[in-house]
């Protein structure tokens, strides 16, 4: 069986909306696509969900204006927090939600690199939107029953890209590193 990708698929239909600031008319749509896996779909990167008896892990989140919506989407399918946070990479359509995340209490993960570049935009980054958890190569997470294998593909979308790969479901989001249909996407 072919691993089943979500997470780029649909990213140029949000195209319009990444050009303004006024984030009000976007909703956020939920697509169930595994037992436990879900994709949010509202302006930029795609977000992957897992949810279960251990809580929510999110894979990227967006703009921060999207918050609250992202949240409720959450909401609509767990009543768990969200535990942890896995940017894609450090473009702000993965990342931009990292601040509310972080200071509600949700740990966040990134490729090294992912890090470093937010790290270096100081004065643009607080400290609670910067990834504490950063890996170089893989590193895997045993959570709500899953494995979810995350590994860095060298000279991808950018230097700090993640693909996540949901083994025993055989589900992958693969972040910008597939977009508009072409993997390994550069810009």
């Amino acid at each position: 069986m072919k691993p089943i990708l979500y997470a780029a698929a649909i990213v140029m239909a949000s195209a319009p909306a990444l050009a303004q600031n006024d984030f009000s008319d976007v909703e956020i749509k939920t697509a169930n696509v595994a037992k436990g896996v879900y994709m949010l779909q509202g302006a930029g990167g795609n977000i992957g969900l897992s949810v279960g008896e251990d809580g929510a892990f999110l894979i990227d989140d967006q703009f921060a204006p999207l918050n609250e919506k992202i949240l409720a989407a959450i909401a609509a399918v767990t009543d768990k927090p969200v535990e942890f946070v896995l940017n894609t990479h450090y473009h702000g359509d993965h990342t931009g939600g990292n601040e509310p995340l972080g200071k509600s209490g949700a740990h966040i993960i990134a490729h090294d690199n992912v890090r470093a570049r937010l790290a270096k935009a100081e004065a643009e980054t607080p400290a609670a939107a910067l990834p504490v958890i950063t890996f170089s190569d893989t590193t895997t997470f045993h959570w709500n029953g899953q494995e979810i294998y995350i590994f860095h593909p060298e000279n991808a979308h950018t230097d700090g890209d993640a693909i996540v790969y949901f083994r025993k479901l055989n589900v992958v989001h693969m972040g910008d590193a597939m977009f508009s249909g072409r993997y390994l996407y550069r810009y």
